[in-house]
């Protein structure tokens, strides 16, 4: 892999990062979990049509290199660099995009009762009103993933039975599968099980599954590990018109090959299988069928263990996500706070399996989780009992729906008479303007804990909202909070993504 790599001409080298430079300053986050792809961002003074009109045709930059380094170019695009660099960049990064946030609040407040905007760019501020902390970097620099989903689809020699990443886009029609047994951030076991399940493939009388409409059945498949090593793998499938006992035939032949045919080298601990004719499904719209093993994988964040389903949301760097809830519980409770409780009552906002509330539970008099997804509920609420937590409750529904009730419930004091903290780790959409709006007109949350992996996308919306002037006429009645510090915490080495832990506080 590093020969692969590392095989460039001195002067290519050097060109090349300097496009990962100028790439990393502009780009914007990546998903759930797919964390690894990079977007440009809108350059400051070039409207959004336009700057799509003048770079929707330009031919991707990297055509002449090797599918590998395209790749890795694209899922890693800062492997060339030292970590030292990789750090450095990306705390410049978020500097600029806090400028940007000190410019916009600036621009709310010189115009009374006027709809947020952004203020021109580039920022005009070159220094903080708040201290912007160092990055902390990741116990683990390679292969630290512990999750991995590998698509299925046409490779360098066309078989479309190849299982990697895609280069190229489906808009364009040039995508192309490749094997991604080089990449820095992926460790070797999930290498092994997305080489085994090509293998089973390639087998496999089916045809995958590359279009829907076209036909084929197998599509990608997902591996989960934990620090212990233990493996997941989940196999995705489309029907199509096979029977149910037509199915079945498969589904035996995929948990034969992993047991006792070659993929038994994998050692998987779990094996799900899930079938349906859409992209993204939960467990309870298709479940998830465990065709072998336990049913779940555990992981221990901060000396607390956590069970991990099929589709649950977890951290994907495990040790990062260490130093981020460390952080997040030195800093989310107030001084004096610690174990014993006598930190109140703790909001924990999108809460997924219930990781920070319960690390935090301690310090907290209560803590109460939200969370939309059912089964991470189910996790949370296990995960509690599992650590013997009895002051944490998890409520299932949308922030937007169960949040502002529940702060009519709490009133304006809290049960414990203590006071009121808020964490929130909302997708890269940020969070409901009625989330926003309950948090704001509470008047006894005191300090807000905003947990973004992408701050400058709508994220930045929710920042104005908390921090604006109070504005009847948009509900926001409330005393504005304000950014008091900012900590970045590089979750995904060799990318230019990081988690950002900014505090408000009022």
């Amino acid at each position: 892999m590093l020969l692969i790599l590392a095989g460039l001409r001195p002067a290519l080298l050097k060109h090349k990062i300097v496009n990962v430079l100028v790439k990393a300053c502009l780009c914007s986050g990546a998903k759930d979990d797919d964390d690894t792809t990079t977007n440009p961002g809108k350059p400051p003074k070039l409207s959004k049509k336009k700057w799509r009109k003048k770079f929707r045709n330009k031919p991707a930059s990297n055509e002449h290199l090797p599918w590998e380094e395209r790749l890795a170019d694209s899922v890693t695009p800062l492997w060339r660099l030292s970590y030292y660099d990789q750090l450095q960049l990306k705390q410049k990064h978020q500097e600029r995009i806090l400028l940007q946030l000190s410019d916009q609040l600036l621009c709310g407040e010189s115009t009374q009762h006027k709809a947020l905007t952004q203020c021109p760019s580039p920022p005009r501020s070159t220094k903080l009103s708040f201290p912007l902390l160092p990055i902390l970097p990741s116990p683990v620099r390679d292969g630290y993933r512990n999750k991995s989903t590998f698509s299925v689809n046409r490779g360098v020699d066309g078989n479309p039975k190849t299982v990697g990443f895609y280069v190229g886009t489906g808009k364009v029609g040039n995508i192309v599968c490749v094997n991604g047994d080089h990449l820095l951030n992926m460790p070797e076991r999930h290498k092994l099980v997305a080489r085994c399940y090509q293998d089973f493939l390639r087998l496999s009388a089916l045809e995958p599954c590359l279009l829907f409409h076209d036909g084929g059945h197998w599509r990608e498949v997902t591996v989960r590990t934990n620090a212990a090593g233990h493996t997941m793998a989940i196999v995705y499938f489309h029907p199509q018109r096979l029977t149910p006992e037509e199915i079945e035939v498969h589904k035996s032949s995929l948990v034969e090959y992993f047991t006792q045919g070659p993929g038994a080298i994998c050692q998987l601990d779990s094996l799900y299988f899930q079938e349906s004719s859409m992209t993204r499904c939960s467990h309870e719209e298709s479940p998830y069928q465990l065709l072998h093993g336990q049913p779940h994988i555990h992981e221990e964040i901060l000396g607390f263990k956590f069970r991990i389903s099929a589709d649950a949301f977890f951290q994907v760097n495990q040790g990062a996500a260490d130093s981020l809830y460390r952080t997040v519980r030195e800093m989310g409770l107030p001084n004096g706070a610690r174990e014993g409780g006598g930190g109140g009552t703790l909001l924990d906002v999108c809460c997924g399996t219930g990781a920070i509330g319960i690390t935090m539970s301690p310090r907290a008099d209560r803590v109460i989780g939200i969370e939309l997804i059912q089964q991470a509920v189910e996790d949370a609420r296990h995960n509690a009992a599992l650590n013997q937590i009895q002051n944490c409750e998890f409520l299932p529904g949308k922030a937007e729906v169960v949040l502002p009730g529940l702060m009519e419930v709490l009133g304006s004091t809290t049960d414990s008479g203590g006071p009121l903290t808020a964490v929130v780790n909302p997708a890269r959409a940020g969070l409901h303007y009625r989330v926003i709006r309950a948090l704001r007109n509470n008047s006894s949350i005191r300090r807000l804990l905003y947990i973004s992996c992408k701050p400058e996308g709508e994220a930045m919306r929710n920042f104005r909202e908390l921090c604006c002037s109070p504005d009847p006429h948009r509900k926001l009645t409330g005393e504005a909070f304000r950014p008091t510090v900012a900590v970045p915490v590089d979750m995904f080495p060799h990318t230019p993504h990081c988690e950002l832990l900014l505090v408000f506080e009022r």
